[in-house]
């Protein structure tokens, strides 16, 4: 059955939405632990995100040059939700809910409810593995895959905000949302995303992490930990996080140098840009269970190469498996405080948040799952008056 929020998010007679169960996670820096272990393994926690941030949020998605012909289309789950954005005739994005938001299914099978995304034929239906981006070429009239994702008449299905910023495309399925720019606010005058849409795209890859996504996203930023980094009352409620002229030693294999500085991004909740000498690459953050998460890596080329290339150099693959290495050590030393056999866990048990991006990350994840709004559990999946 499908969850219905109203009966609200508890877990072994926790509610998982009561704010006192994140204040030490909310302490100042140096003082706050890390979020409770259950936000990085439990089922309903995960179904609390999906309500509180991935239905609420824009989301990154994927990038513009993906879907550079019309009628191309992207796939994306978000959160257990199917959706795609597709190029129209004219070249603008429209984003839909897919038509198999269940697969070919009556109802949602019992492997598809526990939380963790199913290899199944019907891709992106909102509990299955994506598939990469659909060329217009393999979607046809009467296939399968139109009759998956855009049913006979695509002008029925319920649709979904969707805006660009350089490159990147984001989505929002929330319909009563603001704009794009204005949720995300003014960037910092080192973070330009507008100036990567003139670099050469040049190759996509995709890593499974095996440690939940916030844990993932963190892991990019763990050899900069001096609170110097940071402006405590500047950055608290920020939904962003920049870290330049890092000289982290992993991600100097990727630059021309050793000399040579480089800039991580974080823009809350799933985009990552790390820009370096040579080139910029983006990570979009994608979870596909509890313990699970997805990395979309695209790669741009500062130089004037305009080669497409199947993988991304092997530097950059290099340091993205020295952070997937330390992500999943997080997930493996979250797992161990609630593991069968360990303590009782208590307050004093929880470590110590010492990496800035994790704290600054964890602030903004905290405030979406506290904050109360009206739930919309039964919303139509297709337009009420269909367009002309």
């Amino acid at each position: 059955m499908v969850f219905h929020p109203d009966l609200g998010y508890v877990e072994d007679g926790v509610d998982l939405t009561d704010a006192d169960l994140y204040k030490s996670a909310a302490q100042p820096f140096g003082q706050a632990t890390i979020l409770p272990p259950f936000s990085y393994q439990s089922k309903i926690f995960s179904d609390l995100e999906d309500e509180k941030l991935w239905t609420r949020s824009w989301i990154a998605v994927g990038t513009t040059q993906q879907i550079p012909n019309p009628g191309d289309l992207l796939p994306f789950t978000v959160g257990r939700h199917g959706i795609h954005v597709q190029r129209e005739e004219n070249g603008d994005l429209v984003g839909r809910f897919n038509k198999a938001q269940h697969g070919g299914c009556r109802a949602i099978p019992l492997q598809c409810q526990t939380g963790k995304k199913t290899k199944c034929s019907f891709t992106s239906c909102g509990y299955s593995r994506d598939q990469h981006v659909i060329p217009v070429e393999e979607i046809g009239e009467n296939t399968p895959t139109m009759h998956q994702y855009l049913g006979l008449i695509p002008e029925r299905l319920l649709p979904i905000k969707v805006e660009t910023l350089g490159p990147f495309i984001f989505v929002n399925l929330d319909q009563d949302s603001r704009s794009l720019l204005e949720s995300i606010g003014t960037l910092p005058g080192t973070v330009d995303l507008s100036s990567i849409a003139q670099q050469n795209w040049q190759a996509e890859q995709w890593f499974e992490c095996q440690s939940n996504w916030k844990l993932a996203g963190r892991a990019f930023f763990e050899t900069e930990n001096s609170s110097e980094n940071l402006l405590i009352d500047e950055h608290s409620t920020a939904n962003h996080y920049v870290l330049a002229n890092t000289s982290a030693p992993e991600l100097s294999k990727a630059q021309a140098s050793d000399t040579d500085k480089s800039k991580i991004f974080w823009l809350f909740p799933n985009l990552l840009v790390i820009s370096t000498f040579e080139y910029t690459f983006s990570v979009i953050l994608q979870p596909t269970s509890m313990g699970e998460s997805l990395l979309r890596v695209c790669m741009y080329d500062k130089k004037n190469s305009t080669t497409v290339e199947e993988k991304i150099p092997q530097p950059v693959q290099q340091y993205i498996e020295t952070v997937l290495a330390r992500a999943e050590s997080y997930q493996q030393a979250t797992d161990k405080l609630t593991c069968p056999g360990a303590p009782e866990l208590t307050e004093e048990m929880i470590p110590l948040e010492k990496n800035i991006a994790g704290y600054v990350f964890q602030q903004y994840i905290t405030k979406q799952i506290v904050a109360e709004h009206e739930y919309f559990w039964n919303a139509p999946l297709y337009r009420i008056n269909p367009v002309a």
